[in-house]
C-alpha cells in the first residue's frame, strides 16, 4: 500500500470515528427524525411561587442536586402569580419535549378547577406526571399555654367560647379543612382569612385568634421554642416523627386533608423523556438531605409517572367537592 493509500485509509477511519461520535449523541424517533439525546441542553423548571417561597427554596436545594445527574444547567424559573396558576398555565402551551416542566402543587392542579372560573388549561388532559414527591400535612396550631389540653378538650373550649377561639388560615385549603372539622365538631367559631401569615401569627400569639391552620412545617419551629403546640394534624395516621401528636380524624372521623407536590411536564412529552425525569428525579428524592426536609412537613413520595397522574385524576374531582362544601365559589 502506497502512502496516498495508507493516508486515505486513515481519512477514512477518522471520519467514521467522527460520525460514530455524532451517532452516540443522536436518537432516531419513531418517525425517522434524529434528534439530539436527552437531554442535550439546560431544562427549565418552572415554579409556580415567587422567589424566596419555601416552594421556591426547595426546588432550587433539589435542582442543586439534580444536575450532575442530568450533565446539564437546571434553570429554576419563577412565574408567580393568580394562586398559581400563571405557572401553570404556561407550562401546559410549553414544547412537550422535556426542557420545561413544572414544580406542581395541590393549589396549581388540585383546587385550580374548583376556584378559578374559566380556567385556561385542564389539570388532567394538560400535563404528564412525572412523578410526585411528597405529601405535606396541616396542623392546628395553638399558642403553648393550651399544651395539657387533648384535642378533644381543646374543641369543647372552642365549643363553650367560639368569640375566644377564632381559627385563622391562608388559603382555601385551610378554609375548608376548617369547614370539615366545624361541621364534624359541631361548632360556631369563626374563620379570619388572612394574606399574610406573619399578621395571623402575630394574632395568634397576641390571642386574638384560638388556632391556626398551617402548614406542619411552620408550625415546628414554634413547637422547640415551646411558643406553640400542635393541637391536631390533618394527616390520616399520627406521622412517625410526632408520635404523640394525634390527628383530626381519631376525634372526627373523615377529618383528613393533605397537600402535596411533584414534578409535571406538558402533555404529550415522550414517554423515554417522562421515564428520564422520573428515574433522576427519583433518585435525587431519596437523598438523606432531601428525605429528612419532606419528613419535616409530611411524607416523602416516589410515585411513578403512571401512578402520579392516576393520583391527579382522583384529586381534581375530590377537591373540587371539598370546595363546594366549603362554600368557596369560582372567582
Amino acid at each position: 500500500m502506497n502512502n496516498t493509500q495508507t493516508g486515505f485509509t486513515s481519512n477514512r477511519r477518522a471520519i467514521v470515528a467522527m460520525l460514530l461520535g455524532t451517532m452516540a449523541s443522536v436518537v432516531i424517533t419513531t418517525d425517522g427524525m434524529a434528534q439530539d439525546k436527552y437531554p442535550s441542553r439546560p431544562l427549565s423548571i418552572v415554579v409556580p411561587f415567587g422567589p424566596g417561597s419555601s416552594s421556591d427554596i426547595g426546588v432550587r436545594q433539589l435542582s442543586a442536586k439534580m444536575q450532575p445527574r442530568f450533565g446539564q444547567p437546571m434553570i429554576v424559573e419563577n412565574r408567580a402569580g393568580a394562586g398559581t396558576t400563571i405557572g401553570a398555565a404556561y407550562v401546559a402551551k410549553a414544547k412537550p419535549d422535556g426542557y420545561t416542566i413544572m414544580y406542581g402543587s395541590t393549589s396549581s392542579l388540585g383546587t385550580a378547577p374548583g376556584m378559578v372560573k374559566g380556567l385556561s388549561y385542564d389539570p388532567i388532559r394538560d400535563f404528564s406526571g412525572i412523578t410526585l414527591t411528597g405529601e405535606q400535612y396541616f396542623a392546628l396550631l395553638t399558642r403553648g399555654e393550651f399544651k395539657s389540653l387533648s384535642f378533644p378538650q381543646f374543641l369543647d373550649r372552642m365549643r363553650q367560647s367560639p368569640e375566644n377561639f377564632a381559627v385563622g388560615g391562608q388559603s382555601a385549603s385551610y378554609q375548608t379543612l376548617n369547614k370539615m372539622m366545624t361541621d364534624a365538631a359541631k361548632l360556631n367559631q369563626v374563620y379570619v382569612p388572612y394574606a399574610e401569615a406573619g399578621r395571623m401569627m402575630n394574632d395568634l400569639w397576641g390571642g386574638r385568634l384560638g388556632g391556626a391552620m398551617v402548614p406542619l412545617n411552620l408550625a415546628l419551629p414554634t413547637l422547640k421554642s415551646g411558643q406553640g403546640h400542635i393541637a391536631a394534624l390533618s394527616s390520616a395516621e399520627r406521622l412517625p416523627s410526632l408520635p404523640s401528636t394525634p390527628t383530626m380524624t381519631e376525634t372526627l372521623p373523615g377529618v383528613q386533608i393533605n397537600s402535596w407536590t411533584g414534578y409535571f411536564a406538558p402533555a404529550k412529552t415522550p414517554r423515554p423523556v417522562i421515564n428520564t425525569l422520573y428515574a433522576h428525579i427519583s433518585e435525587t428524592v431519596k437523598d438523606p438531605e432531601v428525605m429528612k426536609r419532606n419528613e419535616d412537613g409530611g411524607r416523602p413520595l416516589f410515585l411513578t409517572p403512571e401512578e402520579t397522574d392516576a393520583y391527579v385524576r382522583k384529586e381534581v374531582p375530590r377537591w373540587t367537592a371539598l370546595l363546594k362544601a366549603a362554600g368557596i365559589e369560582p372567582e
